[in-house]
């Protein structure tokens, strides 16, 4: 089954021949040729495949830190948490600067008479 150049093969179907090779129902060359396209394309589909699988396992581990979030969710989560430890300072040192200010204007000056 010959296809022409600008015959655009639908994802399920290059998943299902990318399966039957995995699985070893057919040879990457016997996908090819029922398919009317070449080998380097069956060669590639089945690597995008594998790696998209691949980073997939790697952004969600499984276990209790797969229920965290992907890798980008964790990073973000960290640098909140990071922020937040932050603006905490920022509001204490605020505040002792406050406090401060109001007992620098609660004693009296020395050049003042009683």
């Amino acid at each position: 089954m010959a296809r022409s150049r600008r015959t655009k093969i639908p994802v399920e179907v290059k998943m299902r021949v990318v399966l039957a090779v995995l699985s070893g129902e057919m040879s990457g060359a016997e996908a090819a040729r029922r398919h009317g396209v070449s080998d380097m394309s069956v060669s590639k589909w089945k690597q995008q495949f594998l790696d998209a699988g691949r980073q997939r396992l790697e952004e969600q581990p499984s276990g209790p830190a797969g229920h965290r979030g992907t890798v980008e969710e964790r990073r973000l989560r960290s640098e909140n948490e990071q922020l937040k430890l932050a603006l905490a300072e920022a509001t204490v040192q605020l505040r002792i600067w406050q406090h401060g200010a109001k007992l620098v204007d609660e004693v009296p000056s020395e050049t003042s008479n009683p």
